[in-house]
Parts: structure tokens; C-alpha cells; sequence
């Protein structure tokens, strides 16, 4: 599909629309609500939990302030000592409460469709993520299994008739596995001075966005190379620190030569494939030097490398507030090679 230039002044009306909020709504045991919070045919709120006194469910509260009939507190809710949170109300008597958090968040679901309550992270080789039902296997990325295999081109991630869904994941039609949904695309990619998408996410110097621009030098990995790929990603748990690599691994990051653009150091970092010698860009990053999140940085990885095994190919600019217009343009530029 052809990319439609977009005037700035609508460029910006979007930018400051784009923010995606959840809330999330905690027992009164200090459990997680699985599903809405509300009456459900009683005469108090609740909802289904994990973790909390154990139990099923339990009583939460519809807004801030709200004890579990929707009678205003007059008190903070709190535990008072006690096991289980509630607040005082005006008339001397109490109830059940339980508290919200508002954060910026990219919804992940596991492997069953239920939404992740803690990051999609691997553990022992397998990507997962806590969620209402307990721990359970989730994707990084789309059309990625939690094993970190990438889809077939042919059957990436969808239903295809079944309740969860799934994808093949080589030529043999009966090897399958699930592939965690996204709720959206991270990324809806449109034209305005660049190719550009606006993230649902924010830190406190504005909007964060992907500028995209083609690299030609960028060849798709193999299958393995992909997930050996993933799981390193995975690794980078620093902005100011990439994660060092195992001496034989075939898969490492290299810190290029920093880009200066309008006053902004970007830090500049490819993965590539191969010996020290003789190496293959398979991503290719840029980020500024006062990003905060870690997430926004393992996603701009996801990212490119989707991009690469997939084709075409992108390196992939993280910018805050405006995108980043100047040249991408490495091939010049002396590599750093990261190693213990």
C-alpha cells in the first residue's frame, strides 16, 4: 500500500491522541483483577483475581475513592493492619475497597488470549507472562512463538479456525505452535517527512515514535539465527548497557559511531550475525541518549528484525516529541563489538 503524506499540523493533533491508557484494578486482598471489576449481579463490585488471600475473586472497587457498593470513602483505602483493604465512610461504619493503577501499557496476551499482567519475558527458553489464570507462554513480538522461532511466511499468527491462536512454524503442515495475540500492531505506519509510527506511549520529553528507512545490506536470517536473535533482545534489560554475549554465540549487538541530530546524541547499535571477521546486519537501531524506557528499546529491535526475516528490511529510529529526520546512514561508521 502506498504511504499517504499527512500534513505536520495533523501529524501533531495525532500526536497528542495516540496515548493508550489501561487501568488496573486490585482486590481488596491485594489480588489482580482477570476480568472487569464490576456488580455482576450483586450488590457489590468484584471481580475475578490472582494471587491476593487465594481465593477466586474478590471485592475491588469501580474508581478511586469507592468502597465495594460504590459509597464514597472517607478515609484512604488502606489495610489498617488488618488483611484485607478497606475504608471508613461518613455514617462511622467501613467496607471492602480495593485500588486502581492508571499506566501507559502495550496489552500482551499469552498463548490462551488472556492478558499478561507482567511483561512477555523468557525464562528457561520459553517466553511467558503472569497473567489472572497464572504463569503461561507468551510471544515477544508478532508472528514469534515463545520458543522465539519466528512464523512460516505462508501461516503467520492467527486463529485459522481454532479458539487461540497459532502458526506454523516450517514447511511440515503439522508443525505448530501458538503465537500469543497483540491487541494491535504497535506500529501503524504512516508518511509525514518520513515513514513514521507514533507509539501509545509516552515519557515526560513527549510522544515516542519509529522513524523506518530501508536497508538494502540487511539479509533474513535463518530460523535459528532469528531466535537466537530474540532471545538476546530479550537480554537487554539497560538503555546505557547492552548485554554481553557468550564468546561462541553467533549472534551479537555492535555499538556503532553515535549520530548527532538537532542537538540529540543517538546512540546507534546493529545486531548482526557471523564471526568478528565476517558479520551480517540482521537489525539496526537508533535510539536517544535519554530514553527511559527499556521496553520501547526491545521493541524497536523486535522491529527491525521482524523486518528483516520478513523483508524489507528497516533500521529503525526511536525519537521523543518529533521524528528523527536526519540520515541513517552507518555503512561509514567504525563498529564496536560487544563481548565479555
Amino acid at each position: 500500500m502506498k504511504s499517504v503524506p499527512v500534513p505536520l499540523f495533523l501529524f501533531f493533533s495525532i500526536l497528542s491522541s495516540t496515548v493508550s491508557q489501561v487501568v488496573i484494578h486490585y482486590t481488596s486482598s491485594g489480588g489482580t483483577c482477570g476480568d472487569t471489576c464490576g456488580y455482576h449481579g450483586y450488590a457489590y463490585t468484584w471481580c475475578k483475581q490472582s494471587g491476593g488471600n487465594g481465593k477466586a475473586w474478590g471485592y475491588c472497587s469501580l474508581e478511586e475513592g469507592l468502597e465495594a457498593s460504590g459509597k464514597h470513602c472517607a478515609s484512604s483505602c488502606d489495610f489498617w493492619g488488618g488483611s484485607y483493604r478497606y475504608c471508613h465512610l461518613k455514617n462511622g461504619g467501613w467496607n471492602y475497597c480495593g485500588l486502581l493503577r492508571q499506566q501507559d501499557f502495550f496489552p500482551e496476551y499469552s498463548q490462551d488470549n488472556n492478558m499478561c499482567l507482567s511483561s512477555c519475558r523468557a525464562s528457561k527458553g520459553c517466553f511467558q507472562c503472569d497473567t489472572a489464570h497464572g504463569t503461561q507462554r507468551c510471544s515477544p513480538f508478532r508472528d514469534v512463538t515463545p520458543s522465539g522461532l519466528p512464523c512460516h511466511d505462508n501461516y503467520r499468527c492467527g486463529k485459522f479456525g481454532h479458539d487461540v491462536y497459532r502458526c506454523q512454524i516450517n514447511n511440515n503442515e503439522s508443525n505448530w505452535d501458538s503465537c500469543g495475540r497483540k491487541s494491535l500492531d504497535k506500529c501503524v505506519w504512516f508518511y509525514s517527512l518520513a515513514e513514521i509510527c507514533i507509539l501509545p506511549i509516552s515519557q515526560k520529553e513527549g510522544q515516542i515514535i519509529f522513524r523506518r528507512e530501508r536497508r538494502a545490506n540487511m539479509l533474513p536470517p535463518t530460523k535459528e539465527e532469528f531466535k537466537n536473535a530474540v532471545h538476546l533482545i530479550d537480554n537487554i534489560t539497560s538503555i546505557t548497557s547492552l548485554p554481553d554475549v557468550r564468546p561462541l554465540a553467533t549472534v551479537h549487538l555492535y555499538k556503532q559511531e553515535s549520530i548527532f541530530c538537532k542537538g540529540i546524541n543517538y546512540t546507534n547499535v546493529e545486531v548482526k550475525i557471523g564471526s568478528a571477521n565476517e558479520t551480517v546486519p540482521i537489525a539496526h537501531v537508533l535510539v536517544p541518549e535519554f530514553l527511559s524506557s527499556v521496553e520501547v528499546l526491545r521493541l524497536a529491535f523486535y522491529t527491525s528484525l521482524h523486518s528483516t526475516f520478513y523483508q524489507p528490511a528497516y533500521t529503525i529510529a526511536v525519537s521523543i516529541g518529533e521524528p528523527m529526520l536526519c540520515s541513517l546512514t552507518t555503512s561509514d561508521y567504525p563498529a564496536t563489538f560487544f563481548a565479555p
